[in-house]
C-alpha cells in the first residue's frame, strides 16, 4: 500500500467519526426536542426530559471529543513520525 493510499485510509477513517458524530448529534436534539414537547403536552410541572438530556449530553459531547479532538493513534502517528525525522537526520 502506497503513502498516497495510507494517507486517504486515514482521511477516511476521521471523515467517518466526523460523520458519525454529526449523526449522533442530529438524532440527539430530534429525540431531546420530541421529549421536551412530550413533556409539556402532558404535564408541564416536572421537566423530566432535562435528565434524558443531560444523561445523553454527555455521551454526545464525549463522541464530539472523540471525533474531533482525541483521534485514536493521531498522538502515536504524530510521534513515530518525529522518531522518524530524528532518525533520517542521524544518518
Amino acid at each position: 500500500m502506497s503513502n498516497q493510499d495510507e494517507r486517504y485510509q486515514a482521511a477516511l477513517r476521521i471523515a467517518r467519526r466526523k460523520v458519525g458524530f454529526i449523526r449522533h448529534a442530529a438524532i440527539y436534539f430530534i429525540v431531546i426536542v420530541g421529549l421536551a414537547v412530550i413533556n409539556n403536552a402532558t404535564w408541564s410541572g416536572y421537566q423530566w426530559w432535562l435528565w434524558a438530556a443531560f444523561g445523553w449530553g454527555v455521551g454526545v459531547t464525549a463522541h464530539f471529543f472523540s471525533a474531533f479532538f482525541f483521534q485514536s493513534g493521531t498522538l502515536v502517528d504524530r510521534i513515530a513520525r518525529q522518531e522518524m525525522e530524528k532518525m533520517n537526520g542521524q544518518k
